[in-house]
C-alpha cells in the first residue's frame, strides 16, 4: 500500500496560510497587513521549536528507556509498561510514542515559513538591509534544519516495510497543502531512501545558509550571541546528518553506506575536535559532562524549564520517602548495570576483571555512578537503601508500591542534587536537554568505521578503536594506565560489540536505546532483570537476582522498524484516535 488517504489527518495537521492568519482571531486584519508584522511571520518557525524536546522523560512522565532493556517504570498503567508487557498493545489505534499529528502540524508551519517569511517580502530589520539579510539567512537554516529535524524524527518511528515487501518512509511535505485540492489530500508514501535523500538536502541547505558555528559574544551581534543557545548552528546540522546516515546504513535500513555515515561523523569531529571535554565534576551530576553548558559537551541543547530551572526531573525521579519524596518513576535494570565495565575496563564477565558478585558496584566504570543510584550510594547527604526493609523501598514512611523501585535501583543521571522537594525548601536547578553531544559523534564514527572497514583502518581520518578509545578515556576507563580490554579485540564482531554497549552506558536516557535496538535488528524481548538486597545485619549485604518481566514486542519488532501498514490503518481511523 503506497498511496494512503490521511484525511481526517490532513485536516487537522494543514491548513493554508490564510486559515492560520485568521482575521477573526486579530481584531479584523488582513492577510497582507499581518505579514506586515514579522513578529508574527518568525511566530510560524518559533512554534515548530516544540519538536526538538525539553526533557526525556515526556512520554507520560517515562523514559523511553523504559521501554527498553535499560528500565522499568514504576507506573504499571504509564504506556511505557503497556509497551513492554502487552502483546499487541503497539497497534494502529494505540501508540505509545505516536507524534504523527503534531509533527506534521510543525512541518505546515515550517513550510508556510519558508514560503512567507524568506521571500524578502517581510522586513525583519527595516532600518537596516544588512542585519535585515543575515537575520534571514539564520532564519532560512534554523527553517531548513527544523524541517530535517522533524521528518527524521517521523521517519525513524513510522519508517518501515509495506505489504509488498518494499521498505518505505514517510510522505514527505515540503510545501503548504491547500486541504480544497482534492488530489493534495492523496499523499504517496515515499521511500526510505527518498526520504533520507530530502532531509540530507534540506541540512545541507542548512548549512550552506546563514548559520553560525557557534553562537557565542564574539561579534557583539544580538542576532548570534550566546542568548540564541538552544538555535541551530552548522556544527548542529552536520551532527544531524550523521545520525540520519548511521541509521540509514543500519542492518534495519541499508538505503545508504556506513563509508558515507562515517564521513559524515569525522566531518563534525573535524570541527569539535579529536579530543572530548573531560568529567567536570563527577561528584556533581548537574555538572556533569552530559548536563553541563559550559565545557563544550552540548553540540545544541534546549533547556527545561524558565530561567530559575525547575524541578520536575526531580519530582517525576527522586527516590520516594528519607526526606527525598519523588515518586521513584525510573527504574534502571540489573541489565543495564551489568553493562557497565569494571574500572579498568574489562567486562564484568571477563574472568580478570576482579568482579565480585558480592561487592557488585565496587572498582566500577565511573559513569556507573553517575547513571545509576544503588544501595549504599550517598546522595544528598542520605545514604540510599534499597536493601528489603530499606527507607527507599516498600513500607518505609512515604513509600509505597506505587513509588518503590521495581528493580533495586533508581535513576540518577540527569537528577539534581542541588534540586530539593522537601515541605517549605523546595529548590530548582537548571537541566540541559543535550539534543547532540559531542560523545554521538565518537560513537557514531567508531560504529561507522568499523561496519565498513574493520577496527583500525584509517580511511576517515580516525580508525573505530582510536574513536572508542577516547569514549573510554574520557569516561574514566583504565584512568592512569592503558586500556588492556580495548587493546585485546581483534576482529569487526567484537569490536561491534563494544561499541554497541559503549553507545549503551553512554547515551542511555538520551531516548537512543530503543531506536539503537530496532535500526540494528536486535532483540527487544530481553528479559529485564533485578536485585533483591538482603542487609545481612554487619554491614554485608546478599543481593538475588530476579528476572521481572520479558518484553512482549510483537514478531516484527525484532526486525527493526515498525510496519507502516500495521501501525496507520487509515481506512479505520476515527476523529477519536488522537489525529
Amino acid at each position: 500500500m503506497r498511496n494512503i488517504t490521511f484525511v481526517l489527518a490532513i485536516l487537522l495537521a494543514f491548513t493554508s496560510c490564510e486559515d492560520y492568519f485568521d482575521p477573526k482571531l486579530t481584531n479584523e486584519r488582513t492577510f497582507d497587513q499581518l505579514l506586515e508584522n514579522p513578529g508574527i511571520v518568525r511566530g510560524l518557525l518559533t512554534y515548530a521549536y516544540r519538536a526538538i524536546p525539553s526533557s526525556y522523560d515526556v512520554y507520560g512522565g517515562d523514559f523511553l528507556d523504559s521501554a527498553t532493556d535499560n528500565a522499568l517504570s514504576n507506573n504499571l498503567t504509564g504506556n511505557m509498561n503497556r509497551m513492554v508487557a502487552i502483546d499487541g498493545f503497539w497497534t494502529a489505534v494505540t501508540n505509545p510514542i505516536n507524534n504523527w499529528k503534531f509533527r506534521y502540524d510543525d512541518l505546515k508551519s515550517v513550510n508556510q515559513f519558508i514560503e512567507i517569511g524568506l521571500d524578502g517580502t517581510v522586513l525583519y530589520y527595516k532600518s537596516n538591509p544588512e542585519r535585515d539579510e543575515a537575520y534571514r539567512e539564520r532564519l532560512k537554516g534554523e527553517a531548513y534544519f527544523l524541517r530535517a529535524f522533524i521528518h527524521f524524527d517521523l521517519l525513524r518511528r513510522y519508517g518501515g516495510i509495506d505489504d509488498n515487501g518494499q521498505l518505505m518512509g514517510i510522505p514527505l511535505v515540503t510545501s503548504t497543502i491547500d486541504i480544497s485540492d482534492d488530489n493534495d489530500l492523496n499523499l504517496p508514501r515515499n521511500t526510505y531512501a527518498e526520504c533520507v535523500q530530502q532531509i540530507i538536502d534540506d541540512l545541507d541547505t542548512a548549512i550552506s545558509a546563514g548559520l553560525p558555528e557557534v553562537y557565542d559574544n564574539s561579534t557583539n551581534d544580538p542576532d548570534f550571541d550566546l542568548t540564541n543557545l538552544g538555535r541551530p548552528t552548522t556544527v548542529a546540522c552536520r551532527a544531524l546528518k550523521s545520525r540520519v546516515l548511521l541509521y540509514a546504513a543500519s542492518p534495519a535500513f541499508g538505503s545508504s553506506t556506513f563509508a558515507e555515515a562515517a564521513k559524515a561523523a569525522k566531518d563534525v569531529i573535524d570541527i569539535i575536535g579529536n579530543t572530548l571535554p573531560n568529567v567536570y565534576n563527577i561528584n556533581n551530576i548537574s555538572q556533569a559532562y552530559y548536563n553541563n553548558d559550559q565545557n563544550g559537551e552540548l553540540i545544541m541543547r534546549r533547556v527545561s524549564g524558565n530561567q530559575n530551572g525547575d524541578n520536575g526531573l526531580e519530582k517525576g525521579h527522586f527516590p520516594p520517602g528519607a526526606g527525598l519524596e519523588g515518586k521513584g518513576r525510573c527504574n534502571p535494570s540489573q541489565n543495564l548495570v551489568d553493562a557497565f565495565p569494571m574500572a579498568n575496563g574489562y567486562p564484568i564477565t571477563n574472568g580478570v576483571s576482579g568482579y565480585d558478585e558480592n561487592n557488585m558496584y565496587q572498582n566500577r566504570d565511573p559513569r556507573f555512578y553517575m547513571t545509576v543510584m544503588y544501595n549504599g550510594q550517598s546522595f544528598k547527604g542520605i545514604t540510599i537503601e534499597t536493601f528489603e526493609g530499606g527507607n527507599h523501598m516498600t513500607g518505609a514512611p512515604g513509600v509505597t508500591v506505587e513509588n518503590s523501585t521495581r528493580t533495586g535501583y533508581y535513576l540518577r543521571k540527569w537528577i539534581s542534587s542541588k534540586a530539593n522537594l522537601v515541605g517549605g525548601n523546595n529548590v530548582n536547578d537548571t537541566h540541559y536537554n543535550a539534543l547532540f553531544r559531542n560523545v554521538e559523534m565518537f560513537l557514531n564514527l567508531a560504529e561507522a568505521a568499523n561496519e565498513a572497514n574493520g577496527p583500525d583502518d584509517t580511511t576517515y581520518g580516525m580508525s573505530a578503536r582510536e574513536a572508542i578509545a577516547e569514549v573510554r578515556r574520557r569516561a574514566g576507563i583504565a584512568s592512569g594506565g592503558t586500556d588492556d580490554y580495548l587493546a585485546s579485540i581483534t576482529s569487526k564482531e567484537d569490536m561491534r560489540e563494544l561499541i554497541k554497549n559503549e553507545r549503551r552506558i553512554e547515551l542511555c536516557f538520551e531516548g537512543h536505546r530503543f531506536f539503537d535496538l530496532r535500526r540494528w535488528k536486535d532483540n527487544l524481548n530481553e528479559g529485564i532483570t533485578g536485585v533483591t538486597i538482603t542487609d545481612n545485619g554487619n554491614g554485608t549485604f546478599n543481593y538475588a537476582r530476579k528476572n521481572i518481566i520479558t518484553p512482549s514486542y510483537k514478531n516484527f519488532m525484532n526486525y527493526g522498524p515498525l510496519p507502516f501498514d500495521e501501525i496507520l490503518k487509515t481506512q479505520n481511523i476515527t476523529q477519536n484516535q488522537g489525529w
